[in-house]
């Protein structure tokens, strides 16, 4: 089958997200700002030097009105490409509109998307909706709507057949990954550089286009990169897919790996009741000429406390939120998934951070989330049991997404020498009850079952200055889906990767 325009679009936007991070210098850092009508001071974390920040007079209704556009745009705009891309599902007419409104509303819990569509597509969606109304000045709670109207306006108004899954989805991990992108924005906004404009934009569109309408950004960026990395490397992976053997080998070459890892703020002085005063972020992915596979890790303290400082101990603990995005495939065009390993999350729970001082030059740092899976997301499956290939991927437009709820542990423990290297472990666990939702109104429901992910993952990095080193890094992905009306499936990825490190 031909590549078409269409496929380009809808499939490579997902992992386009990812180079992103990779694309964007930051520099020229200060301390952000909370929102005011008066100018207030503030102490950057690098320097601890007084600034004064100006602050546009707020207008609640000139905000709401210009948030409002935000996201209106940006769905005309992304209709409009898909219409160039020839895309049947963007010719929607006034009569499509009216039957999703009123007349026939015929609302699904699956669209036949690909799965990295839906999960990281449509969180990058949200996230530019979110941003409408942060960057008009909106809080991080007050702007929680704005993603949820973008979402039920895409489907409503841009979508022939709306989707429940895709307005949650799209809502809780756009709020996540929005907040991270807007911080990351503000933190390039003020460099007068062409890549920090370009990477800018991408991070986030909607702060980027308030310029247009001469509203200048509200909050100032800068000081709150606490450690930034890029890796560069070679990695080898080994899949198994029990009763799909064949596609074990599309894993057979070694393929180029980036990883990016952002720290926002101190991990263990961290005292807060903004959203997102703290956040990690890594972004990864390895592509080969048969296969890729990818990965987005975060979280955010939502509100946090210090309850352990001294002079070799720093603890911070608190409410944080999640978004978590895995995909592997070698069918990233049509995605039908025998050789694939997908799953993704949104969450909120309790994070502890504690970093133990033995000298000046070592450390050890041991960070613990506990969190509860507002919603996850994994195998696409059928659920009828007499079909003569019954599998949990099967050709698009017959799909039916595991969609749930359950609970997620993150485990990470890091032993640091500034001559020696630094050595992190991490193992992160996931577990979902699916949800027996219909497919629609007129076909039966899903398999019921659960959804057991994990990912863990082991590196060495040795510095050859305080710029620039190499590393090892062992990955392994297992994903275990057991249900009552189809059978279990059993899919495992391990990695090996070597790579150049640099540190920003």
């Amino acid at each position: 089958m031909s590549v078409t325009m269409k496929d380009m679009i809808r499939n490579f936007s997902a992992l386009f997200i990812l180079f992103c991070f990779f694309l964007t210098p930051i520099n020229g850092f200060s301390q952000e700002t909370e929102e005011a009508v008066e100018p207030q001071p503030i102490v950057s974390q690098e320097n601890e030097k007084q600034e004064t920040v100006s602050q546009a007079k707020v207008n609640h209704f000139n905000d709401t009105v210009y948030a409002i556009m935000g996201v209106t745009s940006s769905n005309l705009f992304l209709n409009y490409g898909n219409r160039l891309a020839n895309a049947a599902f963007a010719n929607m007419t006034f009569k499509d509109i009216w039957d999703n409104i009123y007349a026939d509303p015929d609302w699904m819990w699956e669209d036949g998307d690909r799965f990295h569509v839906n999960q990281i597509g449509h969180a990058y969606l949200g996230s530019v909706y979110y941003a409408s109304a942060r960057v008009n000045g909106f809080n991080f709670y007050q702007s929680i709507p704005a993603a949820f109207l973008g979402a039920a306006m895409w489907e409503v108004l841009f979508e022939p057949e709306p989707a429940y899954n895709d307005v949650i989805s799209t809502t809780l991990s756009g709020v996540a990954l929005g907040e991270i992108m807007y911080r990351l924005f503000l933190e390039v906004d003020s460099s007068p550089s062409f890549g920090a404009r370009i990477g800018g934009f991408f991070l986030s569109p909607s702060s980027s286009q308030s310029k247009i309408y001469n509203r200048p950004v509200r909050q100032k960026g800068g000081g709150n990169i606490y450690d930034l990395s890029l890796k560069l490397g070679a990695e080898k992976s080994f899949a198994s897919f029990p009763g799909h053997g064949k596609h074990d080998n599309s894993w057979k070459n070694p393929g180029g790996h980036i990883d990016v890892d952002v720290v926002y703020g101190d991990p263990f002085l961290q005292q807060s009741k903004r959203p997102y005063d703290h956040f990690e972020l890594f972004a990864g992915v390895t592509m080969t000429n048969t296969s890729y596979h990818a990965a987005i890790v975060s979280d955010g303290y939502l509100y946090s406390i210090n309850p352990v400082e001294t002079d070799n101990k720093i603890t911070s603990t608190g409410l944080s939120m999640h978004f978590d995005f895995y995909d592997a495939s070698d069918d990233f065009k049509d995605n039908v998934g025998y050789g694939n390993i997908p799953f993704s999350s949104s969450a909120v729970g309790w994070t502890l951070k504690h970093k133990y001082i033995f000298s000046e030059k070592s450390h050890m740092e041991i960070k613990t989330h506990v969190n509860a899976v507002l919603w996850g997301a994994s195998m696409y499956n059928m659920y009828e049991t007499d079909s003569s290939e019954v599998d949990y991927w099967v050709d698009i437009g017959d799909t039916r997404c595991t969609f749930g709820v359950g609970e997620n542990i993150k485990l990470s423990f890091s032993l640091v020498h500034k001559k020696a290297g630094r050595m992190d472990l991490n193992v992160y666990g996931y577990h979902i009850f699916a949800i027996p939702v219909p497919f629609n109104s007129s076909e039966g429901e899903r398999s019921k079952g659960n959804v057991f992910f994990l990912y863990s993952s082991a590196n060495y990095d040795f510095p050859f200055n305080d710029r620039v080193g190499i590393g090892v890094k062992e990955t392994f992905w297992g994903l275990l889906g057991i249900y009552d009306l189809a059978g279990n499936v059993n899919r495992r990825l391990l990695s090996t990767s070597f790579y150049v490190l640099f540190k920003f």
